[in-house]
């Protein structure tokens, strides 16, 4: 596969800013978990009461995980065998690569429809959560929904790159890490 530049500059200026986008929303959940559980640990200390910290704490958890799925993708955090593709020759890599990308593309199209189907379905009928706190269910069903879309852009972005014989992000980004000396955790 031939390393050249994005088919679309504009059209990869937009993508990169909702992963990013999405990222940053995931970080800020991270910032939020352990602020909650400082908070938590404080109310056990004293005699203000946290209601519901433990629910609050895992919907951010599920959104910062969903959230993050795109870019962690697209900049090679997502385990892949890269074993076999090296030892295959660039033709054998190429069909491997489509395949793959293929498979997860039908995936992440799969997950996002079923998940959007189901928060769908928690706003159709008013369902709330169980915990201590009762909201509605699909405000945090919607961030897992919008993060499995984002995965589904960047996968489909790359197999786009793919099927038009570009050199992966993942790969570039995979090659950027190992010429810079950074031989860790690659799988």
């Amino acid at each position: 596969m031939q390393a050249s530049s994005p088919p679309s500059r504009q059209q990869r200026r937009w993508l990169d800013r909702w992963l990013d986008f999405c990222a940053t929303l995931g970080a800020l959940c991270i910032l939020a978990v352990c602020i909650v559980m400082i908070a938590m640990s404080v109310s056990r200390e004293t005699s203000i009461t946290l209601k519901g910290g433990d629910d609050i704490v895992a919907w951010l958890c599920a959104a910062s995980a969903f959230l993050v799925l795109g870019q962690t993708f697209q900049h090679g955090g997502i385990v892949r065998v890269e074993m076999l593709l090296e030892a295959v020759g660039p033709r054998r890599r190429w069909w491997l690569e489509v395949l793959s990308l293929s498979i997860c593309l039908l995936f992440a199209g799969y997950a996002a429809w079923a998940l959007g189907t189901f928060a769908w379905q928690s706003w159709d009928i008013g369902d709330v959560s169980q915990g201590q706190i009762v909201i509605p269910l699909w405000i945090p069903q919607s961030f897992a929904v919008i993060g499995m879309l984002g995965f589904l852009l960047a996968v489909g972005d790359e197999w786009l790159r793919v099927v038009r014989r570009h050199k992966p992000r993942y790969q570039m980004a995979q090659e950027a890490k190992l010429a810079s000396g950074d031989f860790g955790e690659t799988v």
